[in-house]
């Protein structure tokens, strides 16, 4: 059984992605790593070109005209690269524990089903506190592994594949995996420029680009005492991946800042049965 992880990235040093992390830390895993490149000005293709020849970094001018289903459109560019029998989708800083990858590729050898949920755990601010109450617009799963068929597609935000034109309940697996995710373990000015630029692209509405200069974002970043935020963040307690052993500094933004707001509320103990991988 082949397996490829497919992933994508553009200026990711700049928006503070944990790209190169991500990428070392799934070698053991995969066979193949297929990353679709947008031509970075920030120095992320020179970061990442040769970090192992089991990375294939491509490179492709991505297409701007359409901001709604511009994601679908480089991540289907990387997927239909993938020479595994088996894919997985994951942004550059997503992570798969190393504790799950012999039991994936165990089950992948045996299972008849064509798409397999990952389960997310979403870390906010640094590596020890993680979004206890994922709210409406926080995924719990993703259907990112699958078989590797024409007939698969990234869909909608570009955050699921499906089958065909449709999504079909019965073809995900019940089993899940663990995914590790640190898209908001980044710069404040960069996690709020993040949120503002998606929340214009993907306006079903009236989706567009937004032209707000970068600098502003450096003036007036995000704040880690964000009253809306707060109540829905913990204190993880379960095991941390092997990448922030290795570099813990690499998944601290807020100066463990969090974690001291969090010890003084009177709900602290706080936790989540998904915070010990099953």
């Amino acid at each position: 059984m082949r397996l490829s992880i497919y992933t994508f990235v553009k200026d990711g040093l700049y928006y503070d992605f944990h790209v190169a992390a991500m990428l070392k830390h799934h070698l053991p895993l995969a066979d193949e790593i297929i990353v679709n490149e947008g031509y970075s000005t920030d120095g992320t293709y020179e970061a990442i070109k040769d970090l192992d020849p089991k990375i294939k970094v491509h490179r492709f001018e991505w297409d701007r005209s359409d901001p709604l289903h511009w994601h679908q459109k480089f991540k289907n560019q990387a997927r239909k690269l993938c020479s595994g029998d088996w894919c997985i989708l994951l942004d550059c800083d997503e992570f798969i524990p190393e504790w799950e990858f012999a039991r994936l590729r165990d089950f992948l050898t045996k299972t008849d089903k064509v798409i397999i949920p990952v389960r997310f755990i979403h870390f906010y601010g640094n590596y020890r506190v993680f979004i206890g109450r994922p709210g409406k617009i926080t995924p719990t799963l993703g259907m990112r592994i699958h078989r590797n068929l024409e007939t698969i597609e990234v869909w909608g935000d570009g955050a699921n594949v499906r089958l065909g034109r449709k999504f079909d309940p019965p073809t995900p697996a019940d089993e899940s995996f663990e995914c590790h995710h640190f898209g908001c373990v980044r710069k404040p000015s960069r996690l709020r420029q993040k949120w503002r630029t998606q929340a214009k692209q993907h306006n079903e509405k009236n989706p567009k680009w937004d032209w707000m200069p970068s600098f502003l974002f450096d003036l007036f970043p995000y704040s880690w005492e964000d009253q809306d935020s707060l109540d829905s963040l913990a204190i993880y307690d379960g095991p941390h991946i092997q990448a922030v052993r290795d570099n813990p500094d690499e998944f601290v933004r807020d100066r463990f800042k969090l974690v001291d707001i969090i010890a003084r509320r009177p709900d602290a103990a706080l936790s989540q049965e998904s915070t010990t991988p099953s």
